[in-house]
């Protein structure tokens, strides 16, 4: 159910948002955050919030999925408080 929030959130909020995947959490430089990187400066991350977070169920986070997690305040924003 809470993917399917963050979903509809995906418009609104990527379209108004330049969060970009940084390289200090994008450590492998795919362009894509896996748990691991990002827990490293979000350690009260948890799988189960990540899971939320990944709406395309691809088991990483992309820049869409980065900007509604901050957008909705789930996480910091990493241009901002990293």
């Amino acid at each position: 159910m809470k993917n399917v929030a963050l979903a509809a959130a995906l418009a609104a909020s990527f379209a108004s948002s330049s969060h970009a995947m940084t390289t200090e959490i994008d450590t492998d430089g795919d362009g894509l955050a896996s748990l691991s990187e990002l827990m490293v400066f979000y350690p009260e991350l948890t799988a189960e919030l990540f899971r939320e977070m990944d709406t395309n169920e691809d088991g990483l986070i992309d820049d869409e999925e980065m900007a509604i997690a901050v957008n909705l305040g789930i996480l910091a924003d990493p241009e901002v408080d990293l």
